[in-house]
Parts: structure tokens; C-alpha cells; sequence
């Protein structure tokens, strides 16, 4: 009854973690489409600091009373290193996302889950059957086939998005280890109070007028990204690589996104590297439910 029990408690939590990874990867895509359609006119630092402070705005009254008496102890050294590999990946994400197809983007930054949960092999010691590598490299070529029929040559964007999946990649191994030691509402907080530190400065020399239509889109990132940070904290109580192989369903969004708000109609390769990309993950989910 023991070993039922908990088996039992481990596919619930590995489904889960999938849940939770399904509805950040929804929240992250809206933020992706919001940039392009609102912000692209603004300098991408500008972006940034402005979403970190509607996430300030928006976590203040929801941690108010849970951070007394709360201290980072010798944990500042993570949430410091944590808040520069972020600030960074979002910088070149976003800049990404201002110079190339959305679907380029998203499939490039599919190296990230790749990249986390090799790493949460080494540090945390989370196994890596073959059937978790398949689905993850099943899950990568589903990615490019979606992407295939838009590459073009390297170009910048192209180059930031290449630099942002290890940094994204970086940041969720740190925040795996920083949950061993505080609640999410401290890690979430100090990433956004950090990022908005660190890019404060650069903002203000190159900050230019915002329309209504710039304020709008960073009220919009601003809430569904801190959302997204929320989900995604949520779905790492599970094993890591459960929840990144989740994030690959974040290309489904991207492509609806894409045909419903910039009239980019998929290929058919598009279509069935989404489907090799859905059938991955589904498979996966199933096979670690029959066998936690």
C-alpha cells in the first residue's frame, strides 16, 4: 500500500508540474505577441524595466504579510547571479522577438529545456531515462520543423535568441535550487526587484514617449509575464524534466498567436512539427504515470 501511495503521489505531482508548465507556456506566449504588436518601438531595455515594475506593483499586495521576517542569509549570492542571467535573457529575448518571426524565436529557445535538463542531471542528480531523452529530442525536431521554412541567415536577432536559452536555462536551475530554501513569493520578488535595479539606469538614458498603445502593452506583458513567473515556479515542485519538456506546448501558442493576430498561416511542416511536438509530450506524461 506504501509503494501505491507513493506512486500515486508522483504521477500527481509530475501531472502537475505539466499542468502548471502548460499554463506559464500560454502566458509567456501572449507576452511574446504582445511585444511584437505593441512595443516594438521601444528600445528593449525600456521594455523590460517598465514590465518589472508592473510586476513589482502587482506582487507587492499579493506577498504583503508573507515576507516577515524573511532573510536571504547566504542564499543573496544565488538571487543576485539568478537576476543577471534573467535580465539578460529577457533583454536579448525581447530584442529577438523585435527582429524575427515569432516561431524562429520560440523554436530557438528550445535549446533551453534541453540545456536545464541536462544540468538538473549533473546538479540535482534527476535521472535521464532514454524515454525522457527521446522525448526531448523528439520534441527539439518537432521544433524545427516548425520553424524550418522561416530561417534565413544568421542575423542579430537570430544571435540574441541563441544567447537567451542558456540564460533562461541558468535561471530555472538557479530558482530549482533557491525553492529548496525560500517560498516562491520570495524568489519571484527578488528577481523582479533585481531586474528592475539593474536595468533602471540603462532604461533612463535611452528612454523615449510612450503612446497609449506602448503603455497598453506593457500593462500587458507586465501582468501575464509575472503571472507567468508565478505558474512557472509552481511547476517546478516537480522533477525539472517534466516541467521543461512541458514547455515545448509554449510552440502551439505561438503558432495560434501567429495566425490569429499577424495572418502568419503555418506550412504544413509547421502543423506536423506541432503535432510531433504535442504527441511528445503527451507520451511522456503517460509513460511516467504508468511507471512512477
Amino acid at each position: 500500500m506504501t509503494v501505491l501511495t507513493r506512486a500515486g503521489g508522483q504521477t500527481a505531482e509530475i501531472r502537475r508540474s505539466l499542468a502548471w508548465m502548460v499554463l506559464s507556456c500560454l502566458l509567456f506566449a501572449f507576452v511574446m505577441a504582445s511585444v511584437k504588436l505593441f512595443l516594438t518601438d521601444l528600445p528593449p531595455v525600456q521594455t523590460v524595466f517598465l514590465r518589472y515594475i508592473v510586476g513589482i506593483l502587482l506582487l507587492i499586495p499579493l506577498v504583503a504579510g508573507t515576507l516577515d521576517g524573511v532573510t536571504v542569509g547566504a542564499s543573496w549570492k544565488m538571487l543576485v547571479a539568478r537576476a543577471v542571467c534573467h535580465a539578460l535573457a529577457v533583454l536579448f529575448w525581447f530584442y529577438s522577438i523585435m527582429r524575427i518571426p515569432l516561431a524562429e524565436v520560440n523554436a530557438l529557445l528550445n535549446l533551453g529545456p534541453v540545456y536545464a535538463t541536462i544540468g538538473a542531471a549533473i546538479y540535482f542528480g534527476e535521472g535521464l531515462k532514454m524515454r525522457r531523452v527521446m522525448a526531448i529530442l523528439i520534441s527539439f525536431a518537432g521544433a524545427m520543423a516548425i520553424i524550418k521554412p522561416g530561417f534565413a541567415e544568421i542575423n542579430l536577432g537570430t544571435l540574441a535568441v541563441m544567447l537567451t536559452a542558456p540564460l533562461f536555462a541558468i535561471s530555472d536551475l538557479i530558482a530549482k535550487s533557491l525553492k529548496q530554501h525560500h517560498d516562491d513569493n520570495v524568489i519571484i520578488i527578488a528577481l523582479s526587484a533585481g531586474i528592475a535595479v539593474a536595468t533602471a539606469i540603462p532604461a533612463v538614458i535611452v528612454w523615449q514617449p510612450m503612446s497609449t498603445m506602448n503603455w497598453v502593452g506593457v500593462l500587458a506583458i507586465g501582468v501575464s509575464a509575472t503571472l507567468g513567473h508565478v505558474t512557472l515556479m509552481k511547476s517546478f515542485r516537480g522533477p525539472m524534466w517534466a516541467a521543461q519538456t512541458g514547455k515545448y506546448i509554449q510552440l502551439l501558442f505561438v503558432v495560434l498567436f501567429g495566425i490569429t493576430l499577424f495572418d502568419e498561416i503555418p506550412v504544413m511542416s509547421t502543423i506536423m512539427g506541432a503535432l510531433v511536438v504535442l504527441g511528445a509530450v503527451t507520451y511522456i506524461a503517460i509513460r511516467e504515470s504508468r511507471n512512477a
